[in-house]
Order: structure tokens, then C-alpha cells, then sequence
């Protein structure tokens, strides 16, 4: 009997476009590549962030111009170091799939849909490491989920500043969260409010060195269902047109910042035992570096010493990376 993979996309009569079941929307990438912070690079062990902490001089006033100055300094730069994160997956088409899915009935290119579904298994399992911190294969990738018991290399916590003890590119917040190594946060306990998003955005625009606010909002599907219901009554469209120029990745803003509904938000979070609802994200202070060559490249199709196939490796060569917490925060208990 000929492959599964044959008589789905070449004996019968087939509509000619392949659904493919098996994923959610996963907006991570379409925000990254939007807001401009895709970095390709060439080679590198690590990306190290350069880091200032405190002051490097002091100040004197001058009454005669007389007064002895201070000569006394410090070193200010630390550096965060994150390294990259490398993995890969193959694409495999055995002999009975390329004979037979060739011609008039080869209503769909079975190596193409393979290759989608692999490429979109790999951000689908990037975007579930970066939200939810719960990957079993991309565990040296970076997370923005820090809110677990012990401390962990998450960016963001859901507790109060001087509590927080992640270590994030090596940089421990215990050590540094004078110096603005910390994230903001707030709880809507329950219930949100248009208040509690301007709050936290403030408290993240304050500490931002540029002084923007986040331009990068993740809200669960319960948070952007409250959130739409809270804001709609004072929204006003000219024309129907107005609505429809939205970008088509994005399905709102808010204070300049674009909303993406992301569903692996909305997860109850280790500590507190909240959900989190949104991640409120400021563009110019994070960045996604992947290599010229590892980011989502496919090598050629090579066959399989002894079987009857041939593969392909798509490879993936990548880190997220920031130099500044504060000017990021997350949003929990915000589902109603």
C-alpha cells in the first residue's frame, strides 16, 4: 500500500490547498520582525550586552573655583553575556513520495508542506520556550517568564522589586536592582482595568533610558477579550476603511503600542499563582540575534546512507537579548 503521505496529497481529488491542523498563531515573531529588532550576525560564540550600573564620576559644586575636585572613579560596565541557543530539524521525502508526487496529480507539493510544518513547529516551539519558559528541547533559550519558586535566568518576575532574584545574562537582580535591573509588574487581582495598563506602562517609561513608552504589547485571549470590552465604547471610526488599515499581525494598539493576541499567554504562572496575561515589551531595549546562516536555514536534500530517503536540516542558530529590565513589565490576573 502506497505511504499515507501519497494517498492524501496525490491519489484522490483534493481540494488544492493543504490544511494543516496541528498549530495555534504564534505572533512572536511577526512583533519581533515588525518592530525592526531581528539582528543577523555572523558567527560569535555569545551576544555580550553592554551594561551601565551607577556613575562613573562624581559631581563637585564650585563657589570660588578654588575647591578641590573629586578625582575619584568607578568602572560602570558590566557586561550580559547570552549565548546562543542552536538547534535543528530534518525534512525527510522517502522514494515513494518523490516518484508519485509528481505531474498532473500532485495536487500538492508534498516537500513544501513538509517544510512548512516543520518551520512552523520550530517557532511554534521557540514562541513556547520565549512566553512560557516550559520547553523540554530549547532550554537554553531565553524566557520572559521568571516567575517561577527559585531563582531562574526568566527576565520578568511578577513580585515586588527588591524581592526579585533572577539572574538574567548573568547579571543577578539581588546585586543590580538599584541600578534598574529589575522588571515592572502589576496584578489586576482579578479583574482588569484601563488604569492598570496606563500604570504599567508608566512605571516602565519612566526607567527607560530613551523615556518611550513599550511598543510591544502580548496579551492572552481573555486579557485582549477584557481589554476590547473595556476600550470599545471609546473608540471612534471614520470609516470602515480606518479599521481595516490595521496591520494584518497585529489586531490593536494601545498608548502606541501594537496588541498581539498571543494563546500561550493566560498560563498560571509558578509564583505568584496568578496568570499571567500580558507582557508589555519595549522594542529598543531588546533584541532577537540570530546568525546570517542559522535562522531557519535549510540545507540541501542529501540521502540518507542506507534507506530510501533524503533529508534536509533546517538550522537555527539564535538568542533573545537585553541590556535594560525596567523598561519591561507583565501584566497578571488580568483575564476578566
Amino acid at each position: 500500500m502506497a505511504p499515507q503521505s501519497v494517498i492524501s496529497t496525490t491519489l484522490q481529488l483534493l481540494r488544492d490547498k493543504l490544511v494543516d491542523n496541528s498549530f495555534l498563531s504564534h505572533p512572536l515573531f511577526r512583533a519581533i520582525e515588525g518592530a525592526g529588532n531581528l539582528i543577523k550576525v555572523s558567527g560569535g560564540l555569545r551576544v555580550e550586552q553592554p551594561v551601565i550600573f551607577g556613575e562613573h564620576s562624581s559631581i563637585t559644586q564650585l563657589s570660588s573655583g578654588f575647591e578641590p575636585v573629586s578625582m575619584a572613579v568607578t568602572d560602570p560596565f558590566q557586561s550580559a553575556k547570552f549565548e546562543f541557543c542552536n538547534f535543528t530539524q530534518p525534512i525527510v521525502l522517502n522514494a515513494v513520495e518523490k516518484a508519485a508526487n509528481k505531474g498532473d496529480l500532485a495536487v500538492v507539493n508534498i516537500l513544501e508542506s513538509k517544510m512548512r510544518n516543520v518551520m512552523l513547529g520550530l517557532k511554534k516551539e521557540v514562541s513556547k520556550q520565549v512566553i512560557r519558559g516550559n520547553s523540554s528541547v530549547l532550554t537554553s533559550f531565553q524566557t520572559l517568564n521568571g516567575m517561577t519558586v527559585a531563582s531562574s535566568t526568566g527576565w520578568l518576575e511578577a513580585i515586588a522589586t527588591n524581592t526579585q532574584q533572577n539572574v538574567v545574562g548573568g547579571l543577578d537582580k539581588a546585586t543590580y536592582r538599584s541600578q534598574n535591573w529589575f522588571n515592572n509588574f502589576k496584578d489586576s487581582g482579578g479583574t482588569l482595568s484601563l488604569s492598570h495598563l496606563d500604570e504599567l506602562f508608566i512605571q516602565c517609561q519612566i526607567r527607560n533610558p530613551s523615556g518611550a513608552f513599550p511598543d510591544i504589547l502580548l496579551m492572552s485571549p481573555n486579557c485582549f477579550a477584557a481589554f476590547q470590552n473595556l476600550q470599545q465604547s471609546f473608540v471612534r471610526y471614520t470609516s470602515t476603511s480606518d479599521r481595516s488599515s490595521l496591520d494584518a499581525d497585529m489586531v490593536g494598539s494601545w498608548r502606541g503600542a501594537r496588541i498581539y493576541v498571543e494563546p500561550s499567554l493566560g498560563f498560571t504562572a509558578a509564583a505568584p499563582a496568578k496568570a499571567v496575561s500580558a507582557y508589555a515589551l519595549s522594542s529598543d531595549q531588546f533584541q532577537l540575534y540570530a546568525d546570517t546562516d542559522g535562522f531557519f536555514n535549510v540545507s540541501e536534500m542529501q540521502p540518507v546512507p542506507g534507506t530510501a530517503t533524503e533529508a534536509a536540516q533546517v538550522f537555527c542558530r539564535m538568542q533573545l537579548v537585553t541590556g535594560h529590565l525596567a523598561s519591561h513589565g507583565v501584566l497578571i490576573d488580568a483575564e476578566a
